[in-house]
């Protein structure tokens, strides 16, 4: 069995050395020598997917990715890329880890003999132009947050660093106008958020979207109305609660494809972010991949 262990070291918290060190540890207790398990810190995002490819091109048997939602989907989009002949490990050690939470896999060391004794799940994936969703794209208040948080702020704080610019965005009250094509429909929107999910933990929340699920082949769309900041205000709790589908300002649909460009800019071109990271400037188009990558699941 060969493993490829790739690893971020500023992503999310807690010592990398020591979670790499009892990782190898436990693989050489299941028998997989020291020869076949090669440990790669990657020095950028090409970097990242090139070894991913490669990895999945030569046929490694399992992947093991360390760090957060933004990191994974790099990896998996790599594998993707390469034939998706690699099953994908997951070591979550990033700020809110949606996926792998989505996916039941714990945090940290707990998660390691699930590489080895877990289960090979297929996933969808969705490609956003040339890059690749796990969980989940913003547009709006939600991208708006967390534009300004740092990596270094989220490793200290954790979910609470977004809310140090949650009142300043709600104050700057923005609207974005979308156009939107799926399937057959054609339809417009002035909206404040726009949020598209993959899994049903989003932000923390781990049942935000109680209707998806990883064999699908679909996403969620969320568009909300443009309504006044105090009423966004009062809706906070519920939607920190997981009560996003019970609001009246809520607009939902699922579908496969999707195109998203701007009708009307009042302001500069709109940025999207993929899980949690910033992305393309619209338009953008998004397709679901199902089945687009082999996970090892609990």
């Amino acid at each position: 069995m060969k493993v490829l262990v790739l690893y971020n070291s500023k992503s999310g918290s807690g010592d990398k050395t020591s979670l790499i060190k009892t990782l190898t540890t436990y693989l050489a207790g299941e028998g997989v020598e020291e020869k076949n398990i090669c440990l790669h810190e990657p020095k950028s995002i090409e970097e990242a997917v090139a070894l991913a490819k490669q990895a999945s091109e030569e046929r490694v048997d399992l992947v093991v990715t360390m760090g957060g939602d933004g990191t994974i989907n790099k990896i998996a989009g790599g594998i993707y890329e390469g034939g998706g002949h690699s099953v994908l490990g997951i070591l979550p050690s990033g700020t809110v880890n949606n996926f792998a939470k989505s996916l039941g896999i714990p945090i940290g060391e707990a998660a390691i003999p699930n590489l080895l004794k877990g289960q090979v799940k297929a996933v969808k994936l969705c490609q956003v132009n040339q890059q690749y969703a796990i969980s989940s794209l913003t547009l709006g208040i939600m991208a708006d947050i967390a534009a300004k948080v740092t990596s270094a702020q989220k490793r200290k704080w954790g979910p609470l660093a977004y809310l140090k610019d949650t009142i300043r965005v709600l104050f700057r009250n923005r609207n974005y106008y979308l156009e939107l094509r799926y399937g057959q429909e054609l339809v417009r929107y002035k909206t404040k958020i726009l949020l598209i999910t993959l899994t049903k933990s989003i932000g923390g929340i781990t049942q935000f979207d109680t209707v998806s699920e990883f064999d699908d082949g679909l996403m969620s769309v969320y568009l909300f109305s443009d309504v006044s900041l105090w009423r966004w205000l009062l809706r906070l709790p519920r939607i920190f609660r997981g009560e996003v589908a019970q609001l009246q300002e809520l607009q939902h649909f699922r579908t496969s494809e999707l195109s998203i460009k701007q009708y009307k800019r009042r302001y500069r071109s709109a940025r999207t972010r993929i899980d949690g990271d910033k992305s393309d400037y619209l338009p953008v188009k998004l397709t679901v991949l199902p089945e687009g990558i082999r996970v090892m699941v609990p």
